[in-house]
C-alpha cells in the first residue's frame, strides 16, 4: 500500500445490489417525477402562449406518472424507515423492545402487502385481458396504469423481507436510529 493511501473498505456482499436497487428506484423515481413535472410546465406556457398548443392529456399523464413514482418510492422509504408513523412509545421504549416492535410492525406490514397482491394482480390483468382505456383523449390502457400496484407490492414485499432479516439476523443497533433527520437505511 502507497503511503496516504487508504484501502477501500469491503462492500458487504447485499450492499452493492442495495444500492444499485436503490440507486435504480430512485433514479426511475426521479425521472418520472421530472417528467411529471415537464408536462405541467409545457401545459402551463402552452395556455399562457396560445390554446392551440394545449395537449388535452396533460393532466392525465401526470396522474399516471405521480402514482407510478409513489409507488415505487414507497419501497424507498420503507428501506429508510420514513413511512409515516407514531413513534413516540416506540422511542421510549428499551432496544430490545424497539426491537421487537419493529419486527412485529415489519411482520404486520408485509402480511398485509402478501394479501393486496394477488388483488393487485388481478386489478392489473383484468384492465389488461377487457382492454381498459382511460375515458380521456388520451385513451390509454388502464393496464399499464393499474400495473404500479403488484409492482409496488412486490417491492414492498421484497424490502420488508430484508428489513425483517436485517432486524432479526443481522442486527445493529444503527437500525432502530430514528428516521427523522438522518436516518442510517436498513442496508
Amino acid at each position: 500500500m502507497t503511503p496516504g493511501r487508504r484501502s477501500a473498505a469491503p462492500v458487504p456482499a447485499m450492499g452493492r445490489p442495495l444500492k444499485i436497487w436503490n440507486l435504480a428506484e430512485n433514479t426511475i423515481v426521479g425521472l418520472l417525477t421530472a417528467a411529471a413535472l415537464a408536462i405541467a410546465l409545457y401545459d402551463m406556457a402552452a395556455r399562457i402562449v396560445g390554446p392551440r398548443f394545449v395537449t388535452g392529456v396533460s393532466e392525465e399523464l401526470i396522474v399516471y406518472l405521480i402514482i407510478w413514482a409513489l409507488f415505487i418510492a414507497a419501497s424507498t422509504l420503507t428501506h429508510e424507515n420514513r413511512h409515516v408513523r407514531a413513534d413516540i412509545l416506540l422511542l421510549a421504549l428499551p432496544q430490545r423492545g424497539r426491537r421487537a416492535v419493529e419486527v412485529v410492525n415489519a411482520l404486520v406490514g408485509l402480511a398485509f402487502v402478501a394479501v393486496l397482491l394477488p388483488f393487485a394482480f388481478d386489478a392489473a390483468y383484468e384492465a389488461w385481458d377487457f382492454g381498459d382505456v382511460s375515458v380521456g383523449t388520451l385513451r390509454f390502457p388502464l393496464w399499464i396504469y393499474s400495473a404500479c400496484l403488484p409492482v409496488g407490492c412486490a417491492l414492498l414485499i421484497l424490502r420488508l423481507l430484508h428489513k425483517i432479516y436485517r432486524l432479526v439476523w443481522r442486527f445493529s443497533p444503527e437500525l432502530l436510529d430514528e428516521a427523522g433527520d438522518d436516518a442510517a437505511p436498513l442496508g
